[in-house]
């Protein structure tokens, strides 16, 4: 049963929009003053690691690209789990108690789970593009009913390499993946991603899109002057938390409809046998 005070959250055309197209877009859901620290801490860390740098996964903290002749900001693609040890990053979009308001709705329940939080960079004329493909062609599990999000905040735009998605698509349901041997992770069959009818996904800073889990997305490069930061974010329930397969840890982002801020609780997935039975 849902709080009270969740109630109208997401709004009649936003649900709507989420069942026709798969995804819907609220707009300045993070505050500009929210958005500027958590800025000031993705770029302090890219710049100057320090100890952070001791406490994330050593093969998934940070996924750097080309050219070691740039400077570190232009390096870097990715910081994952970086929300985790951040207590300005966690509290200020995490489990910031605006975002957990819709995130709890779209889940339906008061107990929200983190799943996934990462950091995407895509730094001006160096931000190469992600290849379309679907949230669960990844994570290779039944969380259908995941809440998805990207919070802007740079500005995303067509030239610096907004989000594209292909409306409606998640109804199509899950499509086989294929790993190839020139590409950054398993994505959509190429041969079916020519000629698409997308809807690119311009964003200011402090938006925060959600999607299904099913809807084709992609990013092309940024070939403009200005970089591009966003965050993203898997939020689930606790069914899934339980269905859990491949991925076993999870963070209590909120508790009976309260946020849980720093420090994150970290929850471990029970083995399936066991919570489930033998069935």
């Amino acid at each position: 049963m849902m709080l009270e005070y969740m109630k109208n959250k997401i709004t009649t055309d936003q649900r709507t929009q989420l069942e026709e197209k798969g995804y819907f877009i609220c707009r300045g859901l993070v505050a500009r003053k929210e958005v500027n620290i958590l800025r000031e801490q993705i770029v302090g860390f890219v710049e100057n690691p320090g100890e952070r740098e001791e406490a994330l996964d050593k093969e998934l903290a940070v996924r750097q690209g080309e050219g070691e002749d740039l400077d570190r900001r232009a390096r870097f693609r990715k910081i994952q789990r970086l929300g985790r040890h951040v207590p300005e990053i966690w509290n200020n979009h995490y489990a910031a108690a605006q975002v957990l308001d819709v995130v709890s709705e779209f889940l339906n329940t008061e107990d929200v789970f983190l799943k996934f939080d990462s950091v995407f960079l895509k730094p001006a004329k160096t931000g190469g593009s992600t290849p379309w493909h679907q949230d669960i062609g990844l994570w290779r599990d039944d969380h259908v009913g995941a809440c998805n999000a990207w919070l802007a905040i740079d500005p995303a735009t067509k030239e610096n390499g907004c989000m594209q998605f292909v409306p409606g698509s998640h109804k199509a349901g899950l499509v086989e993946h294929v790993k190839y041997d020139d590409g950054v992770h398993p994505e959509l069959p190429r041969e079916m991603c020519a000629d698409l009818e997308i809807e690119q996904i311009e964003m200011q800073p402090g938006d925060v899109v959600f999607w299904h889990s099913w809807i084709w997305h992609y990013s092309p490069p940024n070939t403009s002057d200005h970089d591009r930061i966003g965050m993203g974010a898997v939020w689930v329930d606790w069914d899934m938390v339980v269905r859990s397969g491949r991925h076993r840890k999870y963070f209590v982002v909120m508790k009976n409809g309260e946020a849980n801020k720093w420090p994150p609780i970290e929850v471990q997935a029970p083995d399936t046998t066991e919570a489930l039975g033998d069935s």
